[in-house]
């Protein structure tokens, strides 16, 4: 089988092509592929088919297109799965146009930097003969093109820029000037293009030639950005003024290391996500943070901050790394390590990303993890960055990623604490306090509507049990019905069976922020999760979690400590463990519906039911 992105979107079989022609199934077959072994939350397909602006039948009507595109995929279809909260589609590396060509990427990368020119340039072009044309070209969804046709594109634009260089080391400098001015009309603003054709010019002997596009491109830039030439641009200037021979042919190890250094030390990267003007609440943990992040250290700061789903890790992280900027003139590294998922990102290829944007030429990349890490950890070393690694799955995944200057300062987020992570500083978010919740709430409906019904506010505070995700959907709910009022959405809520139900709104949906929390536990502590929610009361203790569990009070306390650090349940005190309300909801509705979900039989909720009722 083949599936293809890198153009109008193709699936292949042994019949031949398949045909996908209704176009909203060929944007969650897209979406699909582009998270390809990971389960992707009804939701977020939904935002994606849509654009942002899902109808209420859009469950009903994405089950329909799953069904349909499933049968136009043929043999293909039962590789698209139906998982708790979402979809999935299994489609190995070497079957996925995208994966393919970051591989031979790769190994033309790992052949030039072991000086084989030929065998760089050879896996470039075979990487860039997949491409039939704009990724996603016939893919009609702006969310999608949004976040995956500008990386592709820029992706191949440095494979481009690699090929380049393999034909520069090989003397084709007469050959590729041609190319290379198309380049640099179609992409003006890439620096490198422009240092490549200076290169080639000046090596055919054609020196004012060479000089004069430096000319063009400084007024290109000036003109159109409002900036000068970086580094290298002036770097390889010069060098052609003073007829420098390393200009000549191939770059030495030396002078490609000068270089390195020369476009590393003028970038200053700032990739956070906007801050959300809206932050409210959390007061003593962002003076924490921000305390911590001003200081003199004598070690870099390591900060992790846990809590539950939805319990807005990532917003006050975010919050506090923007009101840290100035502590922090060097820059400020963002890597979202997607721990919530079936693939997590691989350190490797984060740190790969974290060079190219500190200034490293993709060539120069080293290949191995460790090895990246060392450059990673030099070009840090003496300056003052901040490193924010947002959902990271557990502390080997984070390790490599962390600087290793005092002057350097790394903030984490994760649903688990990552108690291993040596010299960490813990935060752990519980729910709001109620009267933080009902300022939120406030500055999201605004103060007059928030004045007119203030026992409706508590209550709704109350219901969606101070957990900012849910309080923000209300929020946003209410601002979006002005006709509705506060009473109204409260006494909706109120109803337990619906609750969640009205918790979901486009992208933000709370079971799928809930789904996300249980994808990394373990098969004893899921199935602990679901079934210790049938106690009567929100609060197990020990006795009673070993009773209807059917297992020893030691391997009992092992599964609830776990699941107390996944953030799934709050530990009070020893041996006592608590649900939050919405929590506690959703694992009784994953009880009750359990038959129905793909990974287990009805049978191992029956028991523990019937011990529910015993303890009762």
């Amino acid at each position: 089988m083949e599936f293809g992105i890198l153009g109008p979107l193709t699936v292949r079989d042994g019949a031949g092509d398949r045909t996908v022609p209704a176009a909203k199934q060929r944007v969650l077959l897209a979406a699909l592929l582009v998270r390809r072994g990971q389960v992707v939350p009804a939701g977020v397909l939904a935002d994606t088919v849509w654009d942002g602006r899902p109808p209420r039948s859009a469950p009903t009507t994405l089950r329909t297109y799953v069904m349909r595109l499933r049968k136009a995929l043929g043999e293909a279809g039962p590789r698209i799965g139906t998982e708790a909260g979402g979809y999935c589609i299994d489609v190995a590396a070497e079957e996925f146009d995208a994966d393919r060509f970051t591989a031979l990427r790769d190994l033309g990368h790992q052949a030039l930097r072991r000086g084989e020119a030929e065998e760089a340039a050879a896996r470039y072009d075979e990487a860039l003969g997949l491409w039939r044309g704009p990724a996603l070209v016939d893919v009609p969804s702006d969310t999608l093109r949004r976040a995956e046709s500008d990386r592709l594109a820029e992706a191949r634009l440095d494979v481009l820029e690699a090929r380049l260089d393999a034909g520069l080391t090989l003397g084709r400098h007469t050959e590729l000037l041609g190319e290379l001015r198309r380049l640099t009309a179609a992409h003006p603003e890439r620096e490198r293009f422009w240092a490549q054709l200076m290169t080639a010019l000046y090596r055919g002997g054609r020196q004012s030639e060479a000089l004069a596009v430096y000319g063009e491109v400084r007024r290109i830039l000036a003109t159109e950005l409002g900036v000068d030439p970086g580094a290298e641009l002036r770097t390889v200037h010069r060098s052609i003024l003073r007829a420098d021979p390393d200009l000549d042919g191939p770059e030495r190890p030396a002078r490609a290391r000068t270089v390195v250094a020369a476009r590393t030390a003028l970038v200053t990267p700032f990739q956070l996500p906007p801050g959300l003007t809206d932050f409210t609440g959390r007061a003593a943990h962002t003076a924490d943070l921000a305390g911590r992040l001003s200081a003199h250290r004598h070690s870099p700061l390591i900060a992790v901050v846990s809590g539950q789903p939805g319990a807005g890790k990532s917003a006050l992280v975010q919050h506090t790394a923007h009101a840290a900027r100035d502590a922090h003139p060097d820059g400020t590294l963002y890597a979202d390590l997607r721990g919530d998922r079936h693939r997590p990102a691989d350190p490797r290829a984060v740190l790969g990303s974290f060079l190219l944007t500190l200034g490293i030429p993709a060539a120069a990349v080293p290949a191995g993890t460790e090895e990246r890490t060392a450059l990673y950890r030099s070009l840090l070393a003496g300056r003052r960055m901040l490193v924010v690694l947002d959902d990271a799955r557990d502390s080997l995944q984070v390790r490599p990623l962390l600087p290793a200057d005092p002057q350097n300062a790394a903030l984490v987020t994760a649903r688990n604490r990552l108690p291993d992570l040596d010299g960490a500083h813990p935060v752990h978010l519980g729910p709001l306090p109620e009267d933080e919740a009902r300022q939120f709430l406030t500055r999201l409906v605004g103060p007059a509507r928030a004045a007119a019904e203030p026992q409706a506010l508590a209550e709704l505070a109350a219901a969606c049990g101070g957990l900012p995700l849910a309080l923000r959907i209300c929020g946003v709910r209410l601002a979006a019905r002005p006709s509705w009022t506060v009473r109204h959405l409260a006494d909706r809520l109120a109803d337990e069976e619906r609750a969640l139900d009205e918790l979901s709104l486009g992208s933000l949906d709370v079971r799928a922020a809930f789904a996300a929390g249980i994808e990394t536990l373990d098969a004893p502590a899921a199935r602990a999760f679901r079934l210790l929610a049938l106690a009567p009361s929100p609060t197990v203790g020990l006795a009673v979690a070993s009773r209807m569990l059917g297992e020893p009070p030691a391997c009992a306390e092992r599964t609830l400590e776990r699941l107390a650090d996944a953030g799934l349940l709050t530990a009070r005190e020893p041996g006592r463990y608590r649900y939050e309300p919405l929590l506690r909801a959703w694992a009784r509705e994953l009880a009750q519906y359990r038959p129905a979900l793909p990974t287990a039989p009805a049978a191992l909720h029956r028991p523990a039911t019937r011990r529910a009722a015993l303890v009762g």
